[in-house]
């Protein structure tokens, strides 16, 4: 991942209050836009969606997840009842998707990888995921390019003052 930076020159800034939208390039030409709204009223969204040369895909959490291009597919089928999610209902966490099943998969996978002797650890994706969010973040706020090294020399501290006593 080390490569990594924000390309604010190229691309542009756009932030406020509730939005972001912040371009991150990575070596072999490879770009991603991570775009968030934190509030909005009248609809509720979360996707990821992937551009490439021969097709996109989309997931959304509560339907459809799809790829469209040459080699196209999608769930639910065309016809089939999918659910839109409104924001009462994930506030709720009353929803029902395409991707409902992703999180006791995931729960599954992770015993399984105990039982079986073979652990999954994912300590290095979690630290480079925080610190890639880091940087998003300062590059935002503070409207300048920002890269691995810069955060990693970065010494803001964010203390949530947990004590570990509560917690039992």
């Amino acid at each position: 991942m080390f490569g990594l930076r924000i390309n604010l020159d190229e691309f542009g800034r756009c932030m406020d209050v509730t939005e972001f939208n912040v371009n991150y390039g990575y070596p072999d030409d490879i770009h991603i836009t991570v775009t968030s709204t934190q509030f909005i009223e009248g609809t509720w969204d979360c996707a990821m969606r992937y551009f490439g040369t021969d097709g996109n895909s989309e997931m959304h959490y509560d339907a459809p997840v799809r790829i469209t291009g040459k080699h196209p597919w999608e769930f639910p089928l065309a016809g089939e009842a999918g659910q839109v999610t409104t924001t009462s209902a994930t506030l709720a966490g009353a929803f029902k998707g395409a991707l409902d099943d992703a999180d006791a998969m995931k729960q599954r996978h992770f015993i399984s990888s105990i039982v079986d002797g073979k652990p999954i650890n994912q300590a290095r994706q979690g630290a480079e995921s925080t610190v890639s969010a880091i940087m998003g973040r300062q590059a935002a706020y503070t409207g300048r390019r920002w890269t691995w090294d810069d955060v990693l020399k970065y010494d803001e501290v964010w203390d949530a003052k947990l004590d570990i006593r509560d917690l039992a």
